[in-house]
Parts: structure tokens; sequence; C-alpha cells
């Protein structure tokens, strides 16, 4: 019975406190969208692809599985050859951007694609065509950065980066919704805070919860305007 108590009080606590939540809520959401639009920057992805397989002859056509096998494995040995100091030194060398190696290694991203031996490079930066830059020289270098490393392999570019349009960075109705959702829960725990300190004792359930004991009665409150009515009524 207590727990079915509490649920309702809590129920009508947010009921008289609804309009303070709407509007903390409303406010969470404007901050969110303010600093998402104009305090963000923007950041731009590039990508491209690159086919990778120990095949030297590309037109021979019996693969069998270990040949795919040997061609995920060294899928993964190229992103490790990609990430690697020297190709990103070059790269920068290359593509003559004001990037460090250090910060370049923190803009890439390189994966295999569902697990193939198709592999991603993606480049992400503030200025579109940087990342188109990143993304186009890395493709252009890696075939010979992986056979002198390795010494054979098959490598070639599937899809070349063009320039980002779009930010990809920036979801404005994600945040907002994001920001009325942190609002209306902020407003909440300020209001279950206040609650849980307010000692003052406003109704009867209050005064039973407190005391531990029955309530035999209760005295009105009656207004001296009534009782000076009720008199001259009598007389």
């Amino acid at each position: 019975m207590k727990e079915q108590i509490d649920i309702v009080k809590v129920v009508r606590l947010l009921l008289f406190n609804w309009w303070r939540i709407v509007l903390v809520a409303i406010a969470g959401a404007i901050v969110a969208f303010c600093y998402t639009t104009y305090f963000i920057p923007p950041s731009y992805t590039a990508r491209g692809s690159l086919y990778v397989s120990n095949n030297q002859n590309s037109t021979h056509t019996n693969v069998n599985l270990a040949d795919l096998a040997s061609s995920q494995q060294l899928a993964f040995t190229c992103i490790e050859l990609l990430t690697s100091d020297t190709f990103l030194t070059k790269v920068v060398d290359e593509s003559a951007l004001p990037y460090a190696p250090e910060k370049l290694k923190t803009m890439i991203s390189i994966k295999p694609m569902n697990e193939t031996e198709v592999i991603e490079i993606k480049a992400v930066s503030h200025v579109p065509t940087h990342s188109q830059v990143i993304v186009n020289t890395m493709l252009k270098y890696a075939s010979d950065e992986i056979i002198r490393v390795v010494g054979g392999g098959n490598i070639k570019v599937v899809d070349e980066a063009i320039r980002p349009e779009q930010q990809s960075n920036l979801d404005v109705s994600r945040n907002a919704i994001l920001g009325f959702l942190f609002g209306a829960i902020l407003c909440m725990v300020i209001i279950f805070i206040i609650d849980a300190c307010d000692t003052q004792i406003k109704c009867a359930e209050d005064l039973i919860e407190v005391s531990k004991l029955p309530l035999l009665g209760m005295i009105p409150n009656i207004e001296p305007a009534a009782v000076e009515e009720k008199k001259n009524e009598k007389k």
C-alpha cells in the first residue's frame, strides 16, 4: 500500500509541476540547438576503398577458400601498414597538408568492409577538400607501400574519394531532442530533491506518514468572516 501511495504522490508531483518540466525541457532543446549550430566546428568525411588479394595474376579465375582467407589476412596486414608512421609521413609530404603524422592518424579510420578483402579508408577534417585529398593520397600510394613491405599482393582502387558536401558531425535534430530530454530529466530530479528536502506538513497524509499514528479527526479551518456571518444570521 505504501508503494502505491508513493507512486501516486510522484505522479501528482509531476502533474503539479508539468509546466515547469516543459519549460526547462524546451530551454534544454534551445541550448542544444544553439550550441550545435554555432559552437561545434563542422566536420567532413571522405571515403575510399581498396581491394586486396594475394593473387598476383588478376586474370586468374580459380579462387578457393584458402585464397580468400589469405587475402582477408593480407587485408588486416595492410591496415597496419597504412596506419604506420612511415606511410603517414609520406602521405603528409605528398599531400602538402598542414598536419603532422600523429594528427593525421587521429583523422583517419581504416577497416575491412563486411569481413571481405575490401578495405574502407575514411578521413575526417574540418575542410572538405582536405578529407578528399587525404583519402586519395592514401589510395594512390597504398599499393607501393604494401608491395614494398609484404613483397607481393594485388592491390586495386575500388572507389576514389569525392569531395564531401554535407557535414558529418552535426545532427541538429538529434541534439535538440537529447537537449529536450536532458532538460526534462534534470527538472524532474530537481523537483524530487526539493520535495524530499521539504519537511512541511501540507496534508493529512503527510501527518500520518510522519507521526505513524492514525488520524482521529480534523479541525476545519473556518475563516473569521464566515464565523461573524453565522453569528449575524442567528441574531
